[in-house]
């Protein structure tokens, strides 16, 4: 066979494997990328992208997806040096009476709780302005720390 029909052929078909898209600053700065030249007169540059061919039986994202989410469960199992299937696992449960960790409370929602509680303790054994407004500003700072409690998922 002579080897002409497949250079003809060649060359044929490898201006269809590149995609020519142009890319182009404007007067405003704004970069644009297309398939056409930019207007006369306008400086563009040519880049070649590869196209890839779809596949005979069409695009199966499916199998893709199942993959990837294969591997972010395998990769969370090592992440938490447990076996795979023990993350289909509920927590197990607390028991009553068991002691719980204390939540880890942030220094400045630490040192607030402090000032609060300081500041109640001075008003309750403050005589200085009128009962109802002592109560007023006890209260207020109960809400706060009821505030700040909640934010912690802490039952007060």
């Amino acid at each position: 066979m002579h080897p002409m029909p497949y250079l003809a052929l060649a060359l044929m078909l490898g201006p269809m494997a590149q995609a020519q898209v142009y890319k182009w600053t404007d007067a405003n700065g704004q970069v644009h990328y297309d398939s056409k030249p930019p207007a006369e007169g306008q400086a563009a540059e040519t880049l070649d992208i590869q196209s890839q061919p779809t596949p005979a039986g069409g695009v199966d994202n499916v199998q893709g997806l199942q993959r990837a989410t294969r591997q972010l469960r395998e990769l969370r199992a090592t992440n938490r040096g447990v076996p795979v299937n023990e993350l289909d696992r509920p927590a197990p449960r607390k028991r009553r009476g068991e002691p719980r960790e204390p939540p880890h409370i942030g220094y400045e929602d630490q040192a607030r709780i402090d000032n609060l509680n300081s500041d109640i303790r001075r008003l309750s054994s403050s005589t200085i302005g009128s009962p109802g407004s002592r109560a007023r500003e006890i209260r207020a700072a109960k809400d706060e720390l009821r505030q700040i409690y909640r934010k912690y998922g802490i039952k007060q």
